[in-house]
């Protein structure tokens, strides 16, 4: 076996990777257009480069190479919400501590049966709460409540629980996701560099 698809699958984990990366900071920085379009560009090269990695002569895989593509846009997508989560709780670790006090509550549901309820803040001196309202998946408060919350004065993110903006599970998340699907990538390449009809 060669190591050209191995070397070839490396250089695609690491394209896909830094693509993912500007997915986050585009969705940071920029919009939600441009996370969209981002994505697809991602799902593209990770298309082709999955079918490139199959040597002359190989199995062509066919299932394999289309089950290991719906994989990593799960993966993709799951890691793109992750890592809009992680930076916002990067941004709030440079932030800090307030006292508030709930104004109102609003419950939105959505089309998949599920409620979020969004808590309209402000500080004790009156002042609307930066970021705007916090957003919660269960009904916790009521107005007149008051409640700590970590918030950035430059209002870039919303508020959260001191609890939650502290939490590095979604990094994690991110970080889990990118590496399985750079596994998912190394292991289709081994695959896929197979003679025909060789089972093991």
């Amino acid at each position: 076996m060669t190591t050209a698809p191995v070397g070839r699958a490396s250089v695609l984990a690491a394209v896909l990777t830094g693509l993912f990366v500007t997915v986050v900071l585009a969705g940071a920085y920029v919009g939600t257009a441009l996370v969209v379009g981002l994505v697809i560009l991602y799902l593209v090269v990770a298309g082709v480069g999955l079918a490139k990695l199959r040597g002359p002569g190989s199995d062509p895989g066919y299932k394999d190479t289309g089950g290991a593509l719906a994989l990593v846009a799960l993966a993709v997508v799951l890691a793109t919400a992750a890592g809009g989560d992680a930076w916002q709780n990067l941004v709030l670790s440079s932030g800090r501590e307030v006292n508030a006090v709930v104004v109102s509550e609003k419950a939105d549901r959505s089309s998949r049966g599920s409620t979020t309820w969004s808590y309209t803040l402000t500080s004790a001196d009156g002042a609307t709460v930066p970021g705007g309202p916090l957003a919660q998946d269960s009904e916790r408060f009521k107005p007149g409540d008051t409640v700590t919350v970590r918030i950035d004065p430059a209002g870039r993110v919303a508020p959260k629980l001191p609890g939650e903006a502290a939490s590095s599970a979604s990094l994690w998340s991110v970080i889990g996701l990118n590496a399985a699907i750079a596994a998912l990538v190394l292991c289709l390449a081994h695959l896929g560099n197979r003679p025909r009809g060789t089972t093991g």
